[in-house]
């Protein structure tokens, strides 16, 4: 198990700053010894649509287009890549480099990729059996992990190890969710990507991340800070003490805990300290502790009670119909068809609801949140 996280501070997207950023915590710390002469690296980077930096939903360029020259001045072949929600087209792919400023890496020789062709594949992990890939991920020598650090609605964290669920197609992701409906599935099938696709390095865009209703409809915020580690799992857990997110809420840090990949806070090792970078009033989506509540009586009284407090406590997307704009992205992204139009209102079908947050993460226009009632607030001290 390595728990090495090498921590950088900083505070805007500058090219100098970067650039010793990475000579810090990558060059001089070896995390760059593995790459050889003609080896072809491919950097899955967050691009969960068609995002301007402004928004703090994707993987700032610079950073990428920064590392992409370390590497290529080493002699590797680059390729950039992710897989949006939604279509995987080459004009969506096209439209998404443009609109999240990825060009800034041709600009230093890295390639974009435009391969949208795909693959099942056999794979023996603890929930994954099949897994549908995109092509251009086995084409590589190595991968490379660069997520952005972001609040999410179904997952409470997205960085590094959330990051990696961009190997499936984006038209079957919906997939997933039904195939892994509980929170617990979900994050093992997570975590079950990550050791197919083992990344040879993990970073986090964590200058300005996404609080509030992410993972695409968020508000900026600063946080000052770039990670990386060899693994993700101990990434994720420094992100979330940076955000003062309790790792409890964080289902693939949990998992990640019990299947051994991490371990808690205190047993990470840390090139430097982060206390004075830690953003106590992040505003978290937390449905992990409301989850626990709602199991948490057993037996005959259990199958009871645990339904009832689960209607009570469970965080659920909930439109708010004067933003809603009739587009029906929800209605036709929803894995388990609860969504119907009415009204050209989106109406959700709670019988059918997985709370896969899908239609959270891609209205276009943050009509779709995360829903609290008062008594999630306090039992899970939301802020």
């Amino acid at each position: 198990m390595n728990n090495n996280v090498y921590v950088y501070k900083c505070n805007k997207y500058d090219e100098t700053l970067i650039d010793q950023a990475y000579d810090e915590i990558l060059v001089k710390n070896g995390l760059l010894d593995f790459v050889k002469e003609g080896m072809k690296i491919g950097i899955k980077v967050n691009l969960v649509g068609n995002f301007h930096t402004d928004k703090a939903a994707t993987t700032h360029p610079l950073l990428v287009a920064r590392l992409c020259k370390l590497l290529i001045d080493r002699g590797a072949i680059v390729t950039i890549g992710d897989s949006p929600g939604g279509l995987f087209t080459e004009g969506v792919l096209k439209s998404v480099y443009k609109g999240t400023g990825m060009h800034l890496c041709e600009e230093v020789g890295a390639k974009l990729n435009y391969d949208v062709s795909t693959s099942k594949i056999k794979v023996d992990k603890q929930v994954v059996k099949t897994l549908d890939v995109s092509n251009w991920l086995l084409d590589q020598d190595v991968l490379i992990n660069f997520s952005k650090l972001k609040s999410h609605g179904m997952m409470a964290l997205s960085a590094s190890v959330k990051n990696m669920f961009g190997v499936v197609p984006g038209v079957l992701k919906p997939e997933y969710h039904y195939r892994y409906p509980s929170h617990i599935d979900f994050a093992n099938m997570l975590i079950d990507l990550n050791e197919v696709f083992e990344c040879k390095l993990n970073l986090v865009d964590g200058i300005i991340g996404m609080e509030g209703n992410g993972p695409t409809q968020g508000d900026p915020r600063l946080v000052g800070v770039i990670l990386a580690a060899k693994t993700p799992y101990p990434l994720d857990v420094v992100c979330a003490k940076i955000i003062a997110l309790d790792i409890d809420n964080v289902y693939t840090i949990t998992e990640s805990i019990k299947r051994g990949k991490t371990t808690k806070f205190d047993d990470i090792n840390l090139n430097e300290t982060i206390d004075d970078i830690i953003v106590n009033d992040f505003k978290n989506i937390l449905p992990g502790k409301s989850m626990e509540f709602s199991e948490k009586f057993k037996g005959p009284i259990g199958k009871i009670i645990n339904p009832i407090i689960a209607k009570v406590l469970t965080v659920k997307p909930k439109v708010k119909k004067k933003e809603c704009i009739g587009c029906k992205k929800c209605a036709n992204i929803c894995p388990v068809k609860a969504i119907v139009m009415k009204n050209k209102k989106p109406i959700i079908d709670r019988s059918k609801c997985i709370r896969c947050f899908c239609c959270q993460e891609f209205c276009p226009v943050g009509a779709m949140k995360a829903h609290k009632n008062l008594i999630v607030k306090v039992l899970s001290k939301s802020k």
